[in-house]
């Protein structure tokens, strides 16, 4: 399988952010093999996983475990390429989110982007799905940081998140979150989500003209026109993933927005090698594996986060999955 891939433009800003701190960031770029002129290209692309490993080395260089906060504090108009302008240029703040999310799987692949509107509430969710990829803290923190950052920034500062949720373990001051976000801010989650009342997204930019939104979403559908065709498991799979871990999709639902009957998306499934219930329960032990990596909490609280009745159940399944039982796997991994 190729190995995920990023813009190579959405390193730029991070790179300069390195500089802004009085550092060089020609070391960080030559680890990851990428020429700073690589930055400058609109079109280029460069391995997810390097993207993410120079924002862990960077938050070390600088010496501050809050970089990728700060480096989205400090996200603009120009520090997502062209998804900055498209989100800016929105009609209302619901378009911007929507159209967002629509879009940023072509420039950044292996992820998940979701966006909600329901109960008068709004959601936006952002998570790396590569299970190999396990220092992603910065990028985490980063990504919900430039999301905030863009949404008061179109809403002219109008504009209050109700809770963040971040994925990994909180480190340093628990304030300093807080003071950013300006609400409660959760860690050790299913997912990097912020979530604010859905009163706000009516609320109409203040930063670009709206005449601009249709001439980038054009530009972006090009983009999306040249990547290759996703096969039909890689789309059911990106439907689970864009559903919260205890409460999956239905198959008939899945079928229905594919506009497939249920027997023909089985028979179709199995023909790329796969399964329905292969497929859900995938998505359950990557999110698992990721929970021993990088959290704290117990095999029973682990099996409950991923949709498991009691630990047993979950333990035969994972080992099934892995190969090995979960406190192996977690020892293993540290």
């Amino acid at each position: 399988m190729a190995e995920p891939q990023i813009a190579a433009q959405f390193l730029r800003h991070v790179a300069n952010c390195v500089e802004l701190t009085g550092h060089s960031a020609a070391g960080l770029l030559a680890r990851i093999g990428v020429p700073r002129e690589v930055l400058e290209d609109p079109d280029g692309l460069i391995p997810l996983a390097g993207f993410i490993a120079f924002f862990e080395d960077a938050a070390e260089l600088v010496r501050n475990p809050h970089f990728g906060l700060h480096t989205g504090r400090l996200a603009g108009s120009e520090s997502l390429g062209p998804l900055s302008f498209l989100f800016l240029s929105a009609p209302d703040l619901r378009t911007a989110f929507a159209s967002f999310t629509r879009y940023l799987s072509t420039m950044q692949q292996a992820s998940r982007n979701h966006f909600t509107d329901e109960g008068g509430w709004a959601t936006f969710t952002y998570q790396v799905l590569d299970q190999s990829i396990t220092r992603r803290r910065q990028d985490a923190e980063y990504s919900i940081a430039a999301m905030f950052n863009l949404a008061r920034q179109f809403a002219g500062g109008d504009l209050e998140l109700s809770e963040v949720r971040f994925e990994h373990e909180r480190v340093g001051d628990y304030a300093r979150y807080r003071d950013y976000f300006g609400c409660d801010v959760f860690f050790e989650q299913d997912c990097n989500r912020l979530t604010l009342a859905g009163r706000y997204l009516d609320l109409r930019g203040r930063v670009l003209s709206p005449s601009l939104h249709p001439i980038i979403e054009e530009h972006l559908q090009r983009l999306a026109g040249r990547g290759t065709r996703a096969s039909l498991a890689a789309k059911v799979k990106a439907m689970i993933e864009a559903t919260p871990l205890h409460a999956p999709p239905a198959l008939t639902e899945v079928a229905q927005r594919l506009d497939l009957s249920a027997p023909t998306l089985h028979r179709r499934l199995a023909a790329e090698g796969t399964g329905w219930r292969a497929l859900v329960n995938g998505q359950r032990m990557e999110a698992a594996a990721r929970l021993l990596r990088t959290s704290r909490r117990n095999v029973s609280t682990i099996a409950l986060d991923v949709g498991f009745a009691e630990s047993a159940s979950f333990t035969r399944a994972f080992t099934r999955h892995f190969g090995v039982s979960p406190g192996r796997y977690r020892k293993g991994s540290g």
